[in-house]
């Protein structure tokens, strides 16, 4: 089972995606929260470019 199948099946719960891949919890943790981070930038990115776009159609002629 890989890493992104574990959190797919059992969300950020630490122990259970330890125990499902036979890694110590703290790196499970460590591998949670660095997918956790990957998503908060996603967004952050995401948000700035549809304020970017929204700033550029504002300022197009109709």
């Amino acid at each position: 089972m890989t890493f992104s199948e574990a959190y797919a099946l059992h969300g950020p719960d630490t122990i259970a995606i330890s125990e499902a891949l036979g890694i110590p919890e703290h790196e499970a943790d460590r591998l949670v929260n660095e997918r956790m981070e990957q998503k908060a930038r996603r967004r952050a990115d995401n948000a700035r470019l549809r304020a970017e776009l929204r700033e550029i159609r504002a300022k197009r002629p109709a």
